[in-house]
């Protein structure tokens, strides 16, 4: 049999694990598990990296280091110079990567500095443009509505070109250009402005606005045809927003609304609401030609380019798939041309839509299932488009699985999988078709912020700082490299195997070993606590038996606590003993990971949402203070540019929605407290009682969640007292369960957010930062105490987390941060060391109550089964008082108590605030470098109070 045929048959037989079956997997007794096993997440450039979900890194070919957070990327005319645009937190800035094609390449940073350079490049988003010589480069300027001309050869500036001026008889402010493009004739510069909703045809020799062409919501991804002179415009978007009827900023308790007004999907969403006698606007059709979708604009270099076409891709909102109504839209994140057809990476439903190039008709769709036991799980994320210069292979950035896919464009299969950096965002092809460029936008991630193996650099410690991306250069694979590389990425991303090789003792286990087991476990309730910003190290560095540096836990035992000025000392504190008596009482895991980086995407990963390419790309501009809510603002775009926002918005929404649809779907009770509506531009704050919060725009909450969330139980504002929030669960736990009025829930979720800090106030109750973690400590600790004193802790499961690190260190990895799992059914004082993620403690919640997994994150991560045993103990946990020398519970008002005062907004902290770890973290002070630190003897810790009743 000749090589030929062999090869066809292994592509065919390739082809069959790929498509073959769309089968879930555990319906064949299969189990999926996080292939990092036990082994922490460290950074290995020469072998295998571990992230903080599980997967392992490993690129092929060579890595070149770049800023964080490349998700730009051109090359330059003559293929010898590639330059990333990088939206890294601080600053933002350009690698420019000459003599591309030599064994050294060189990297030119701008600014050279990891601080911003206002006159050299103060704000930046992904577009980059060569023009047609080479000599200048286009750079999309975010922020500051401009594009920003830099000399290519040099990397100098040299001068900007405004969209924030009037053109055809209208005003433009706000604007936001994004994705660039230069046109067939080299004069013309295709620009698309984001928050304006419009394509900008730039002069060139003049520097003046020629054209403008309306576009869908939220212009993100642009592609040009050199051979009709038209421009393909992808829209990201959902929804235009608009402020409530009536709102002012200046009496918002009065004028916002003090919980959305709608869920959606729902009628009200579409058309409108009443609410008090203020009207909310209607979000509309979230299938509209505006939304989702790739425009044609027709004669792009006249006086009068004209929209001819409006396509749709993807699967529409609504859409059955996999026996559900898709809840998110497509969201298109890139265009690519061949001869005859034109690609769209559908980056929310793991799939490319082909249209015919002549006609614009939709002629397939490409689905990217490289597990066929979970074919029915999304989470490849495709994102970046690039053909080869033959048109016979189209490759894909697939940013959830770091890999690149190669497509066969003559047969439009995918034929294979080439493994790359963490996030892969951009990929382009050398001129000869030899050689793909990849941006990896988080690069092999951050590493540790501290300890013995962290040397600091002038970026800091700040996690956002630390993610360097990278970009992989790699020649062109042989179909049989192809093959072996398509397996390492199989490999890499999750371990199958099968139920029945697991041990007895494992079967037996609380945790059921297969999902869609409903009733399998003794545990019939489940409560899910999200707190805010932590590390394990500064909470749990100094605890027993598990691998922590004592030196960093600041909010650990024995701790010397002080002022912000210096003044105010107090020393031999336990700043939160309740999580340290929980630690020891129940378990602990010193190897569980933040997806996230910040709060942005922290609050989408702990729902299930995993954040899509509309998340991941504005975050970092976000915290850069580059991408700003506006709220007034005439570009309606701005409205979506939504920040830290603690909610899940329209455009996140990911194809199987998120957590709240996928337990309604699946016939799970559930109930929340706090989550999902601490929605962009909301107030917080005086004399907001219950929810904490007012809204000034009309913001829909997912339906299923906007149905069962509590309207007494604040949201984050840390002017509210942690211990107000248990006021109110409980008042609601007495008055709906404990009364037997209504059934206990199977599935509660609670944010407890004071453990971010805020400025002191001791006036109120807060004389130092620590005292928002005692806070918060006594909040859990009384949560603990009053669940494991009711007749639904035996069959009750509590787990506890963080919604991202960025305010701590850690010597281990930025990303590690905390993870308590409270049950009469958990091993006492057990420590977990066993790799675990937000995806972990998702999937131990399905196995758990029986369901389905959701999406790709929780089905191939590690399950939580090694911290339960089959054999419970039920005595009840009593919270411990917290040292009232830094937090007495009995002075702090809660809202609505008399002489209750209000703190305006500006003394409630920020979300996230990427300066507030460097104004808090304690890494200069002279004894953490003591060895003699270590050996400290700890004194006797006061405690003062009595436990709250």
């Amino acid at each position: 049999m000749s090589r030929k045929v062999l090869f066809r048959m292994a592509g065919l037989l390739l082809w069959v694990v790929f498509l073959a079956c769309s089968q879930g997997g555990e319906q064949r007794g299969l189990v999926f598990e996080s292939p990092a096993g036990n082994r922490p997440t460290h950074i290995n450039r020469k072998g295998e990296t571990i992230i903080p979900n599980g997967r392992i890194v490993k690129p092929a070919g060579r890595q070149i280091t770049v800023a964080p957070h490349p998700y730009g990327m051109a090359m330059s005319p003559d293929g010898n110079m590639l330059v990333t645009a990088n939206s890294g937190v601080r600053p933002f800035s350009l690698s420019f990567i000459r003599d591309l094609r030599s064994d050294s390449p060189r990297v030119q940073q701008v600014p050279p500095t990891p601080n911003t350079d206002p006159k050299v490049l103060n704000a930046l988003f992904m577009g980059l443009a060569f023009s047609s010589t080479g000599d200048t480069l286009y750079v999309a300027g975010g922020e500051d509505g401009v594009v920003l001309v830099f000399d290519a050869r040099k990397g100098e500036k040299l001068g900007t070109i405004d969209l924030n001026v009037p053109f055809g008889g209208r005003s433009y402010e706000d604007s936001y250009p994004g994705d660039l493009a230069l046109a067939p004739d080299g004069r013309h510069l295709l620009v698309l402005d984001q928050t304006n909703f419009r394509l900008v045809v730039l002069d060139l020799p003049s520097g003046k606005i020629k054209a403008c062409v309306p576009t869908g919501r939220y212009p993100f991804a642009l592609a040009v045809d050199p051979e009709t002179n038209r421009a393909f415009v992808a829209n990201i978007g959902m929804f235009e927003y608009s402020v409530i009827e009536g709102y002012d900023p200046n009496r918002p308790d009065e004028t916002g609304l003090h919980f959305p007004a709608f869920g959606f999907p729902s009628l009200e969403a579409w058309q409108g609401k009443w609410v008090h006698g203020q009207w909310v606007p209607g979000l509309g059709d979230p299938n509209a030609p505006e939304s989702f979708s790739v425009w044609v604009v027709d004669a792009i270099t006249s006086n009068s380019p004209k929209v001819i076409a409006k396509i749709k891709t993807g699967i529409p909102v609504g859409g059955m798939i996999n026996g559900y109504p898709a809840v998110g839209g497509s969201s298109p994140a890139a265009v690519a041309l061949t001869r005859d057809k034109i690609y769209v990476s559908n980056s929310n439903n793991d799939l490319i839509t082909v249209l015919d190039r002549a006609t614009y008709k939709r002629v397939r769709d490409i689905p990217i299932r490289p597990w066929p036991e979970l074919a029915h799980l999304n989470g490849v994320i495709p994102f970046g488009l690039a053909a080869s210069p033959d048109g016979s292979r189209l490759y894909v950035a697939l940013a959830g699985i770091n890999a690149v896919g190669v497509i066969d464009t003559h047969r439009d299969r995918v034929i294979g999988l080439i493994p790359v950096g963490w996030f892969p965002s951009k990929v382009l092809v050398s001129h000869d078709g030899r050689t793909l460029y990849v941006a990896n936008a988080k690069g092999f991630g951050s590493g540790p912020n501290a300890g013995p193996d962290f040397k600091r650099g002038p970026e800091g410690v700040y996690v956002g700082n630390l993610m360097k991306g990278t970009v992989s250069i790699i020649k062109r694979p042989s179909r049989w490299a192809l093959l072996r590389m398509t397996s390492r990425v199989k490999h890499y991303n999750v371990r199958i195997r099968r139920a029945k090789d697991f041990p007895r003792e494992r079967r037996q286990n609380p945790v059921p070993l297969l999902p869609g087991q409903r009733g399998a476990s003794p545990i019939k309730h489940v409560i899910y606590v999200t707190k805010e910003n932590r590390t394990f190290d500064e909470v749990f560095g100094d605890l027993e038996g598990v691998d922590g540096l004592p030196e960093l836990a600041r909010f650990g035992e024995n701790r010397r606590v002080e002022s912000r000025d210096g003044k105010r000392v107090v020393e031999g504190v336990t700043v939160m003993p309740n999580h340290h008596a929980l630690a020891r009482r129940f378990a602990v895991s010193d190897n569980f990971y933040c997806d996230s980086d910040v709060s942005a995407d922290g609050h989408r990963w702990m729902v299930g949402t995993y954040p899509g390419v509309w998340v991941e790309t504005g975050t970092a501009a976000a915290y850069g203070g580059r991408r700003r809510f506006k709220l007034f603002s005439t570009a309606p775009g701005r409205r979506a540019f939504v920040g830290a926002s603690g909610a899940v918005y329209p455009e996140d929404y990911n194809q199987a929605g998120c957590l709240w649809e996928h337990l309604e779907r699946n016939a799970v009770d559930f109930y929340n407290f706090g989550i999902g509506f601490e929605f962009a531009g909301a107030e917080e704050e005086r004399e907001f009682p219950f929810t904490g919060i007012r809204l000034p725009v009309n913001y829909p909450m997912p339906r299923a969640l906007y149905e069962r969330t509590s309207r007494l139980f604040a949201t984050y504002n840390t002017s509210v007292p942690d211990q107000f929030r248990i006021d109110m669960f409980e008042k609601e736990f007495r008055e709906r369960w404990l009364s037997g009025k209504e059934p206990f829930p199977q599935f509660i979720s609670m944010m407890l957010p004071n453990d971010h800090g805020s400025g002191e106030r001791p006036e109120d109750g807060y004389p130092f930062y620590a005292s928002y973690q005692a806070d918060n400590d006594l909040a859990l600790g009384r949560l603990v105490d009053i669940i494991s004193h009711s007749p639904f802790w035996k069959e009750t499961a509590i787990f506890v987390t963080e919604d991202d690190p960025q305010s701590g260190v850690d010597h281990v990895d930025a990303h590690r941060s905390v993870l308590l799992v409270i049950s009469p059914w958990v091993k006492p004082g057990y420590v977990s060391h066993r790799h675990a993620s937000f995806g972990s403690i998702i999937k131990t919640i399905e196995l758990i109550l029986g369901i389905p997994f959701l999406n790709q994150y929780d089905a191939m991560a590690n399950d939580l089964a090694d911290c339960f045993t089959d054999t419970p103990t039920l005595d009840p946990y009593s919270a411990v008082p917290v040292d009232k020398r830094i937090f007495d519970p009995d002075k702090v008002l809660r809202p609505g108590d008399p002489g209750f005062d209000w703190k305006k907004l500006e003394e409630s902290a920020e979300l996230d605030d990427p300066e507030d770890a460097q104004r808090w973290l304690r890494i200069d002070r002279p004894e953490l470098g003591d060895p003699r630190f270590r050996e400290r003897q700890r004194s006797d810790t006061h405690f003062g109070g009595a436990r709250p009743q």
